[in-house]
């Protein structure tokens, strides 16, 4: 069980226990860790440690290898590059067999796990090495459209956690065991990384991250005094399998400090005050599941607009049954709160955007000193950039590309997700100007051309717009792999097209412009040195609209 529930909180609304219950859990004081685990964070080493190079090198199958590899992904597509390299990757009918293949010691190839972070064991030498490549997704549907409407939310930082833990126990089965455990993926290490994520792992856990941090930071060093990257990480990785002695009682020490004691789960009284309003609901008891709610708002949920919105949209589902009109009114105010929420069915107002142009670079340098240091910053730009390209699901896609001009000082909104209707993207750059974007990341490379449906969508979008900006410029683009429109497309007015190569040459540049603070102090940077980078780096508004679409041409 306790590989499994590594928040208590769940098992209020899992298992109906009451809270007390939960906060008078049954110890035994004796208790220690088990097992040995190695996290290394490769892209924290160094830059040239990017994901592409870890897939690249794990992925080889290595003849009379005697331990198994094995890699954790979320996603069929997004691990199409570890097939490409030579892992192979199981599915719900040969998964059962290639593991079986691991522990009878058949361990030649690289196996690839998908969306699988419990019911899975990798005992022993099955399993030495396990890459968890990205931040895993939910399953079902209902938590997904939590986590897209909650992103910032503790209740989903806490969820997270749990299956990142639940994927840590899949190959350390025992107290003798051990393995090494590499973590690839910019959303990935933001989650462990950033804003206090740690917090919701276990003591364990978050002691095994720390010393990761630690040895990652010798391996830094051992890098600037002219160390080759992969050498440096090969090395470490060594220190595990080959059962270093220092390494050992390094391990041994520190793990030694971990206190065994209970921790109060952060989200107790959240989930105990879902399941009192949902029991109240289901009871016919609606005013009493409105109170409950309005109670967690006034006691837990102050400062976050989009919790504080998910939870007036829970208020407008106990009130429908019974008064229609006071449940759309809560949930104006839940959608005015957090826009991904669901539409009201009147009385919602499209809330247009604006730029001032001598704005700009001060957006750029307000995103800029939103961090703490580089590597915070670092850390966001490597999350956006790497969404932003072809393969990588639509929402995540769209969201950075929302981010993305935020980060470059534009204003940025999603109308197709906030209004549910409209385009995928819209941009103000300047002054009573636009760019609309319609994005097509799911769409396979190799596609020929640009389809009725698509061409449609980039029409509708666009009337939406003339509709809201009467008389405003916009620049219309859709991404997406191919510049050819079929026979039966066509579009209204003039788009141009972002393909592959388009979107790559806007990554790089962002990102070289960003890397360009490295050495300075974020807060001292003055809006003159802004300015001259982003002519450098080909990031103007003129750069924007010219330099990364081209024309479409006509079948």
């Amino acid at each position: 069980m306790s590989a499994t529930v590594t928040n208590d909180s769940f098992l209020i609304k899992g298992l109906g226990l009451s809270e007390d219950v939960v906060k008078r859990p049954l110890l035994y004081k004796k208790e220690t860790w088990a097992g040995e685990k190695m996290v290394l964070i490769p892209s924290l080493m160094n830059d040239s440690l990017s994901r592409e190079l870890i897939v690249q090198m794990f992925a080889k199958s290595i003849p009379k290898r005697r331990y198994g590899v094995v890699v954790l992904s979320p996603s069929t597509y997004g691990c199409q590059d570890w097939a490409k390299y030579g892992a192979v990757v199981a599915d719900t009918n040969t998964i059962g067999h290639e593991i079986d293949k691991l522990t009878k010691g058949d361990c030649e190839n690289t196996l690839v796990i998908v969306n699988r972070y419990d019911g899975i064991d990798l005992p022993d030498d099955a399993c030495r090495i396990l890459l968890f490549d990205s931040k895993p997704h939910s399953e079902s549907l209902i938590d997904r459209y939590v986590e897209s409407c909650r992103a910032t939310s503790a209740a989903i930082a806490t969820k997270a956690a749990r299956r990142i833990e639940q994927g840590l126990g899949r190959s350390v089965r025992g107290e003798k065991d051990y393995c090494v455990f590499i973590l690839i993926g910019p959303s990935l290490i933001k989650t462990l990384l950033a804003g206090g994520g740690r917090a919701y792992f276990s003591s364990q856990t978050r002691m095994q991250i720390e010393l990761g941090l630690e040895v990652t930071e010798y391996a830094r060093e051992e890098i600037a005094s002219g160390s080759e990257p992969w050498k440096a990480l090969s090395s470490l990785i060594n220190q595990c399998l080959k059962r270093d002695p220092a390494w050992k009682e390094f391990y041994t020490e520190r793990m030694n400090r971990v206190e065994n004691k209970w921790e109060e789960p952060q989200m107790l009284h959240v989930f105990s005050a879902e399941l009192e309003a949902e029991s109240k609901y289901q009871s016919g008891d609606f005013d009493g599941a409105v109170r409950r709610i309005q109670l967690l708002l006034d006691e837990h949920i102050k400062s976050d607009p989009d919790d504080r919105g998910w939870y007036l949209q829970e208020m407008a589902r106990y009130t429908f049954p019974k008064s229609k009109d006071n449940a759309n009114d809560l949930q104006i105010a839940a959608h005015k709160l957090n826009r991904y929420l669901l539409r009201p069915k009147h009385g919602m107002k499209v809330q247009l955007v604006e730029l001032m142009a001598q704005k700009r670079v001060e957006n750029v340098l307000r995103w800029i000193q939103r961090f703490a240091s580089f590597a915070e910053l670092q850390l966001a730009l490597d999350e956006i950039l790497g969404d932003l390209q072809f393969g990588v699901l639509a929402d995540d896609f769209e969201h950075s590309v929302d981010r993305l001009a935020s980060a470059l000082g534009f204003t940025g909104q999603r109308p197709d997700r906030e209004w549910k209707e409209g385009p995928d993207n819209l941009w103000a750059v300047r002054d009573n100007e636009h760019v609309l974007i319609e994005c097509k990341s799911e769409v396979d490379l190799q596609r020929s051309e640009i389809g009725k449906a698509e061409s449609g969508q980039m029409n509708n979008a666009i009337a939406w717009f003339r509709k809201h900006y009467s008389g405003a410029k916009v620049k219309n683009l859709m991404i997406i792999p191919t510049k050819t429109i079929g026979h039966a497309a066509g579009f209204n007015e003039p788009v141009e097209i972002v393909r592959n190569a388009n979107l790559k040459k806007l990554a790089r540049n962002t990102e070289k412009f960003f890397l360009e603070f490295k050495q300075y102090d974020l807060a001292s940077i003055s809006e003159k040195k802004v300015s001259e980078l982003l002519a450098m780096h080909h990031l103007t508004i003129d750069d924007v609209l010219q330099e990364y679409s081209e024309e479409p041409k006509q079948l």
